[in-house]
């Protein structure tokens, strides 16, 4: 997530006639500040819906998905490799895309699915993962897709104008900025990311951003390990114990606003973490 500044907030709405996005901290669909949702917790931990989509993919079985989502997902993939000659989006050879990150986005949304209207932030997007086919199974969500580099955030732009989600917005910011910016700070119900930090500059990326009562959830390589490296950082940054309700999944509820001091300067959160 390194990169890229947050500015003046400017924005498009869906069917705008694309242009440049500007240094800004949400670069399409500008719709904060958001009013305070009456609603139970926006994300409900269930390892045992993740086990059985993992399952699904060591037999090789699809995963249930409808004709058109699975066509809109089809189309993502092939946007995203057309454009990895060009900028380095991913290193995940396209045989392996599906599976990788088409799967494991939505074996997160199994674990941690969010309440129905719920608004959710994808910190460090880069390609889109597992913000964008979240978005695509989910359309009833508000999503943005977060990320501090220019190129990245053009393709999720365009890519999200080519198939038509209506409800997705793309930031060109550092989490660190949006952190701190009026109408984003504490305003999400969950934040989702595929480990683009460690552990704890995770949670000091994520946690500032959502409501008390939001969950972080993120995909992670082990997630018990995780959980412990971070437990100092949830509790400071205002969340509960970390979880793993599954293998893969990291999950930290927030408990109590977050001190002000918090997120640090760009950059601080990975280089100086707090253990």
């Amino acid at each position: 997530m390194a990169g890229g500044r947050g500015g003046d907030a400017a924005g498009r709405r869906a069917g705008d006639a694309p242009r440049a996005l500007p240094r800004a901290p949400l670069a399409r669909r500008p719709r904060w500040p958001h009013p305070s949702p009456a609603r139970g917790p926006p994300l409900a931990v269930s390892g045992g819906r993740a086990r059985r989509g993992r399952r699904r993919r060591r037999e090789g079985r699809p995963l249930s998905l409808a004709v058109n989502e699975r066509g809109l997902l089809e189309r993502y993939l092939d946007e995203l490799y057309a454009w990895n000659t060009r900028i380095n989006l991913t290193r995940v050879p396209r045989e392996q895309a599906w599976d990788r990150h088409v799967g494991e986005a939505l074996e997160l949304l199994a674990t941690v699915p969010p309440a129905p209207g719920a608004r959710l932030v994808d910190v460090g997007s880069g390609a889109g993962i597992p913000g964008l086919p979240i978005a695509v199974v989910r359309p009833d969500l508000e999503v943005i897709l977060c990320d501090s580099d220019r190129g990245r955030t053009e393709f999720l732009a365009h890519v999200v104008d080519l198939i038509g989600l209506r409800g997705v917005g793309v930031a060109w910011v550092r989490a660190e900025d949006l952190g701190r910016t009026e109408g984003a700070r504490e305003a999400f119900d969950a934040a989702v990311s595929r480990a683009t930090a460690p552990p704890p500059a995770l949670c000091e990326l994520c946690l500032p951003l959502l409501r008390v009562g939001g969950t972080m959830a993120a995909l992670v390589s082990d997630a018990p390990a995780a959980s412990a490296a971070c437990a100092h950082a949830a509790t400071v940054c205002g969340g509960g114990t970390p979880a793993a309700p599954a293998p893969g999944v990291l999950a930290v509820v927030k408990e109590r606003p977050t001190p002000e001091r918090y997120p640090r300067r760009p950059g601080i959160p990975a280089r100086r973490p707090l253990l």
